[in-house]
């Protein structure tokens, strides 16, 4: 029994040390001069709001033709995001792939 609630405890630990900027970076980051109010509220509505129904992913883990046709269409829908914040999220993950795309 104490192995298990050792174990569990390392899996809390090493949770709570992933560094949420690697999975969603912050706007100041990315080197933009436009719109960053809308992108910080994307970032803002991407970590607190994807995650009340589960783990937010490192945005770069999957193309923007997966995020546009597949990821954000469904989790908007599910999770009753009105347009605006719609609109926020999904300028927030272009912008961070866009990024990605001039770093590599």
């Amino acid at each position: 029994m104490d192995k298990i609630l050792a174990a569990i405890y390392s899996c809390f630990l090493f949770i709570g040390c992933m560094d949420v900027t690697k999975v969603a970076p912050k706007v100041d980051t990315l080197g933009l001069q436009q719109n960053i109010e809308l992108l910080e509220h994307g970032r803002d509505i991407y970590i607190n709001q994807c995650t009340k129904c589960h783990n937010a992913v490192r945005i770069t883990r999957y193309p923007m033709k997966e995020w546009e046709d597949k990821i954000l269409p469904e989790m908007i829908l599910e999770s009753g995001l009105a347009p605006a914040e719609s609109q926020a999220v999904t300028a927030y993950v272009r912008a961070v792939l866009e990024n990605s795309l001039i770093e590599n």
